[in-house]
């Protein structure tokens, strides 16, 4: 149902391709759209690709000869974060692809092959999803996350591997960016609720983090310890930060430094705001 030219695509792709179908989501999110089409489709394997991403060639043939190797309930590749044609874009993409930005979430694995926790995308008999109760549709984001836990919770593996690239385009602007992550923030906090035994130190951090700052920052009127204290805490973190994007722009281009930096620190005050105080 989306109205930026999509529809009128998809429909002139149909005229060339006649087994293609276009469902209509009237939901408009993510895990419904999903649904639709998984409920829709009459073969053994699901695939979800998304569009912000160009997958090579050979995609479903890999997937679907990793799955039947592994027996795995969910298999993929990885996303390799691509630097576009913006500066904003090949800053992000830089941010990406540091440790300190997302603990290298986003990064080439080489030639990996072996399990974790959730793939992007994923490939899935269509039987097993039936099982276990296809896409949680409260779910707006991170529905990947949830879908990839019942899946180990009922004794199934989640397969990456390494030599399955997948191209991916950030968000073109740091608006967005910190929208999006924003966004992520907050429904990870409901997965977490959901299934609170998925929950690692990881994902505290964040909260750690930006309740530091404010505590120090609210013990300074009243003591030269919480002004010492701040002091010494944020610049520690800046300090870190600048380290990281000095040696990520001193591989790729000392021209992103100021956008790396930027892109870093709105990925961590985005998720460190919403994981503190949502919900």
């Amino acid at each position: 149902m989306s109205t930026d030219g999509t529809r009128e695509m998809l429909f002139r792709l149909k005229s060339q391709f006649s087994d293609l179908v276009v469902i209509d989501n009237p939901g408009k999110i993510v895990p419904r759209a999903m649904n639709l089409g998984i409920q829709f489709a009459k073969g053994e394997y699901i695939v979800r690709a998304d569009a912000r991403c160009i997958h090579p060639k050979s995609y479903l043939c890999d997937l679907v000869e990793l799955s039947e190797k592994t027996g795995a309930d969910n298999v993929g590749g990885v996303l390799v974060p691509e630097f576009g044609n913006t500066y904003t874009q090949k800053a992000v993409a830089l941010a990406y692809k540091s440790r300190i930005a997302m603990g290298g979430a986003l990064r080439d694995r080489g030639d990996f092959i072996g399990e974790t926790d959730t793939v992007y995308g994923g490939c899935f008999k269509r039987k097993r999803l039936l099982e276990v109760g296809l896409y949680d549709e409260t779910m707006v984001r991170n529905q990947d996350d949830e879908l990839s836990f019942r899946l180990r919770e009922k004794g199934g593996k989640i397969i990456q591997d390494g030599r399955i690239k997948i191209q991916y385009y950030p968000r073109t602007s740091f608006w967005h960016l910190f929208k999006q992550f924003m966004q992520y923030g907050y429904w990870k906090v409901s997965v977490i609720k959901k299934h609170p035994q998925q929950a690692s130190l990881r994902h505290f951090l964040p909260a750690v983090l930006v309740l530091s700052f404010m505590t120090l920052g609210l013990l300074i009127p009243s003591t030269l310890y919480g002004l010492y204290g701040f002091l010494v805490f944020s610049g520690s973190y800046f300090v870190a930060v600048g380290l990281f994007s000095f040696q990520s722009a001193y591989k790729r281009s000392w021209r992103l430094l100021p956008g790396l930096i930027y892109a870093i620190f709105l990925i961590h005050i985005s998720l460190e705001w919403v994981l503190s105080f949502v919900r």
